[in-house]
């Protein structure tokens, strides 16, 4: 569905490293341009420098920056730092993406065991703030994101 709606702009997915030892896995997510993210420290630096590479020439990266997709969960969890790190030190903007479930409805409630989904993108987001440093503009972001995407989920 991401990859979808951003139209004809790549977008470059992060996800465990674990989904790349797995062997048809392994395959599909490098298919779809995945990037692993690295456990250890050592290739945790390679891993900042491609993923600001990407940003630079203009490429989108997808974050769960909840860092685990939960399948059906309808809850905005707490955010990790990392996607909000990203944006500010490439001076991007994040564009919060929601995911809302609902019970099919009419003939697809017959047919469909499973929820739909609908995907709203809401308005990008670039922090504009000024604080006296790096962590907290992080820490402000991720604080402003969440609040809308929670803002999002109740209409």
């Amino acid at each position: 569905m991401v990859g979808l709606a951003c139209g004809l702009k790549k977008v470059y997915y992060t996800t465990r490293e674990g989904s790349f030892k797995m062997p048809l896995i392994r395959k599909l997510i490098k298919l779809l341009r995945a990037i692993p993210i690295p456990q250890s420290i050592s290739n945790k630096r390679n891993f900042i420098k491609e993923v600001n590479n990407i940003i630079q020439k203009g490429n989108v990266v997808h974050f769960y920056p909840e860092a685990a997709l939960w399948t059906y969960c309808e809850k905005i969890r707490n955010f990790k730092n990392g996607a909000f790190d990203f944006a500010i030190s490439n001076n991007v903007p994040v564009i919060p993406l929601v995911f809302k479930f609902r019970e099919p409805k009419g003939v697809r409630k017959i047919f469909k065991r499973k929820k739909d989904v609908t995907l709203s993108i809401l308005e990008p987001i670039t922090y504009k703030g000024v604080d006296s440093n790096k962590k907290q503009s992080v820490e402000n972001l991720k604080y402003e994101v969440h609040k809308k995407m929670e803002e999002s989920q109740k209409c």
